[in-house]
């Protein structure tokens, strides 16, 4: 039953596209832009309890204003609300607006820099009265009703004071309600490599088991969704007529039962999806390729990072080379195309180290290839060491995100080299006549060419900008 709290989810407006969710946030350097799967999440775990807004302000191209004039219409108790630390002056700007215009407002904020350091943050923006700690919970709910005998996953302000409840992990099997896809521009949304429209996101299972020392999941326990739940969002969803899916999943494959159930029963409705998923080297398998390709998929975005075995097994990576090559093989086998996600000058590699990963991407031969750098975001092992080493200073202003250009130096590479590598990298991946003839002879639709030709564009603009990755 629903009560008369109202809640406004929200992405809030910027300049720029910033893909926040996941506990991350991303500047977009193409055209690339999903729907956050944060906030769909949460719509579904409050839409039968609480009248529900679900806004997506930046991609519909609000500014701060037109946005809040909005969310005054709907006149809210609650405002739900994404957080990048990419845009972080953008987005607490915003919020503070928000509770200028709204005083009565509670604020709540969902984002990477909320979860690993929320005491911190509410502490010093008085604005903000909570952070949720865990989306896919049932905590937001308790919180709304303040039922805080109930409440973990969270940090909140309590009669003057900033309290923080303890974490509780999901159970394996969890679910929720089908999230509100239809109140989002699901036709706006673009995937580099997509190839239809209508897109939207959707979650098969939460956190990640890679415990990689520079990623943002490392330390979210990782719990798998129930099938049939997620079988009954995908009915949803077809029925709206969206025609390709995002896996928004950090690993989407890591428990290959549930994975392999999920895809025999994709294959068995034929709902003729197109769906991409970002996934892990060390769960897939020949027959798990398979089905992925069988049930739609054209695409796996797979996390490479370097050609150095050593550093693999520093960072947590769990992988060979040849286990790599393996993959990547057989994702050509069954005609699913590949992103090779590589990170150049990781604190441990030396410039050859780095000339070796661009030539193993070479080599692989995967369909985009996506050259990255070290980047000590908070929360991660990295961004512990880096401080402990010195190569970032913990109390600077700095910016270390997913996106923006703050590079860490070593004693092995400079930050000046790093970023000329970056753009070596690209050249030589890039430049090639058999890449060239292999993009353009694969092309699937008008819609894949017109987005093909738009991001070389973009392509050829960061190879020659020397700050650009």
């Amino acid at each position: 039953m629903i009560n008369n709290k109202r809640v406004y989810l929200v992405n809030p407006p910027a300049d720029i596209i910033v893909l926040r969710d996941m506990y991350s946030s991303t500047i977009s350097k193409g055209l690339y832009n999903w729907p956050p799967a944060d906030l769909l999440v949460t719509s579904g775990i409050l839409k039968d309890k609480f009248d529900i807004i679900l806004k997506d302000a930046n991609t519909e191209g609000l500014t701060h204003d037109e946005t809040i004039c909005e969310i005054e219409k709907f006149n809210p108790d609650f405002v739900f609300s994404t957080f990048g630390n990419s845009v972080r002056d953008n987005d607490y700007s915003f919020l503070k607006k928000v509770k200028d215009n709204i005083p009565n407002v509670k604020i709540i904020g969902s984002g990477g820099i909320l979860l690993h350091n929320g005491l911190k943050e509410l502490e010093a923006h008085n604005y903000i009265d909570a952070t949720c700690l865990n989306f896919a919970s049932k905590d937001t709910t308790a919180y709304i009703n303040k039922d805080y005998n109930n409440l973990r996953n969270y940090i909140c302000r309590i009669e003057g004071k900033i309290i923080k409840f303890e974490k509780r992990t999901l159970e394996n099997d969890f679910s929720y309600d089908t999230p509100l896809h239809q109140m989002l521009p699901l036709k706006k949304y673009n995937l580099s490599h997509g190839r239809y429209k209508p897109v939207t996101s959707v979650l098969t299972s939460f956190g990640c088991p890679g415990r990689c020392t520079f990623c943002i999941s490392e330390k979210i326990p990782y719990k798998y969704r129930n099938v049939d739940n997620v079988i009954e969002e995908l009915e949803f969803v077809k029925n709206l007529g969206v025609k390709e899916i995002f896996f928004r999943d950090p690993a989407f494959g890591s428990n290959p039962k549930k994975t392999k159930e999920l895809l025999d029963k994709m294959i068995k409705r034929d709902f003729k999806f197109s769906w991409v998923a970002d996934s892990r080297i060390d769960t897939l398998n020949e027959d798990m390729i398979n089905k992925m390709s069988g049930s739609g998929c054209h695409a796996l975005h797979l996390g490479v990072e370097s050609a150095n075995e050593k550093i693999l097994e520093e960072y947590n990576k769990r992988m060979t080379l040849d286990e790599v090559r393996k993959v990547f093989k057989l994702c050509k086998k069954y005609k699913i195309r590949t992103v090779g996600y590589f990170i150049l000058g990781l604190p441990g590699e030396t410039k050859d180290d780095v000339l070796k990963t661009i030539d193993f991407a070479i080599e692989l031969d995967s369909d985009y290839a996506s050259f990255n750098f070290p980047i000590p975001i908070i929360g991660t092992t990295l961004r512990n060491v880096s401080e402990e080493k010195g190569w970032i200073n913990p109390d600077s202003n700095l910016v270390y995100d997913g996106s923006l250009f703050n590079v860490i130096e070593t004693e092995k590479l400079s930050r000046k080299e790093i970023l000329k590598l970056g753009s070596y990298a690209k050249k030589k991946y890039y430049i090639r006549p058999g890449y060239i003839f292999k993009r353009l002879f694969g092309i699937s639709s008008f819609k894949e060419f017109n987005t093909m030709m738009k991001e070389a564009l973009i392509l050829v603009k960061g190879i020659f900008n020397k700050t650009s990755a």
